[in-house]
Parts: structure tokens; sequence; C-alpha cells
């Protein structure tokens, strides 16, 4: 395959990511979907102080914050985790989804926090920005749960690693929304397969970047 290296390494472009995304889909389906449910299920808990408070009070407030901060974005980086698992073809677990409650999990809460509110910060004001901002880090709950990195670090990391690929980033991200759009047409089935491809193709572009950078060996 033209778009795979010798090691089965998919090459940092678009159309290599979503064919090695694809590939592992078919592979791993069904232990990657029980992630996704697991993760709609984490988001979609966030729903229920709007709906327990019909009027928004400072005390749902901070429930949604709290579960927000402290439970859906550390879960959500561990579910990121277990689709570069897949794709770097390594044994993974689907109960892994919650290993963001063992090691490194301030960071891991740091980090959700911080990447969220510096591309907020960014949409408020301008779009451009805020588009930057998400493509600039977009390796960033990777790079914390993976590599074990300090949130701070995490984020220097990956606007490093990001440098030469953020459009590429940023077209997958564009294509992502047409394949959620085209999964809703196809109903609850075609949304479900749809986010298993773009959680693949996510972890695959940086599994190829990271792949790109020079080996450094300690003496």
């Amino acid at each position: 395959m033209e778009n795979v290296t010798q090691n089965n390494i998919p090459k940092p472009n678009v159309s290599s990511v979503y064919d090695y995304g694809w590939s592992i889909l078919k592979k791993n389906f069904w232990k990657l979907l029980a992630v996704v449910l697991i993760l709609i299920v984490v988001g979609s808990s966030l729903n229920i102080v709007n709906i327990r408070y019909d009027t928004p009070t400072f005390g749902s407030g901070v429930l949604w914050f709290f579960v927000w901060l402290f439970v859906g974005g550390p879960i959500t980086y561990s579910g990121y985790y277990v689709f570069l698992k897949a794709v770097r073809k390594e044994p993974y677990e689907i109960g892994e989804v919650f290993s963001c409650f063992g090691t490194n999990y301030f960071e891991i809460m740091l980090a959700h926090f911080l990447v969220s509110i510096i591309i907020l910060f960014g949409f408020v004001f301008l779009i451009i920005p805020g588009i930057v901002f998400s493509c600039k880090l977009a390796f960033v709950p990777y790079l914390v749960i993976d590599k074990g990195m300090k949130a701070t670090e995490a984020l220097e990391k990956s606007w490093e690693l990001t440098t030469g690929y953020s459009w590429k980033i940023f077209l997958i991200g564009f294509i992502s929304l047409f394949l959620f759009l085209f999964g809703l047409i196809l109903f609850f089935v075609g949304i479900l397969v749809a986010l298993v491809w773009i959680y693949a193709t996510v972890a695959s572009m940086y599994y190829a970047v990271d792949n790109e950078q020079p080996t450094i060996i300690e003496v």
C-alpha cells in the first residue's frame, strides 16, 4: 500500500490516516464501538444537569463543571488512548477507558481544562484562532496520557509536533464533520460507525506524526 510504510505505519497525510483508520475499524469494530458507547454515555451525563434543573442555578452549574472537569474530560482522554493502542496494534481492554483515574490523573484533568479554555477563548473572540488552537493542540490528549507528560509540557509539545501538519489536521476534522453528518442520515448505526472511524483516524494521525520524530538515544 502506498499510504503505509514498511513497518505498517501510516504516512502523515489525510488519505493515509483515513485508510489506516478504516482498517483498524474493520479489525476492532466491536471493542472500539464499546469504547465509543462509553464515551457517549459519559458525554450525555453532562445533560443530566439540564434535565434535572429547568432553570440553571449556581448549584447546577457547579455540578456540571465538576462532571465535565473531573470525569468527562479524563475519561475521554483515556478513550483516545485506547484507540491509539488499537492503532499501534497493541493489546488493550475496553476497561482501559477508565485508566485516567490511575497515574497522571491530575495532569490529564489539567490538560483537559487548559485545552478547553484556550480553544474556547479562540472561538469567542475570533473563529479562526479557535480553529488554529484546535489543530495545534490536537495531540495533547495522546501526549499527556501516552507519554506521561505534564499538562503544560504536552501543550508545548503538541504545538511543536503539529508544525507542518496543521492543515492536514484541519482537513481531517473537516472531513470528519461530513462523516458524522452522513452517519446521522443513516440514523444511530451510521453515527456509531462514523465515530469509530473518526477516533481511529485522529489516533492514526498522531501515530504517523509521532513516528516521524527522530529517536533520541540516551548515553
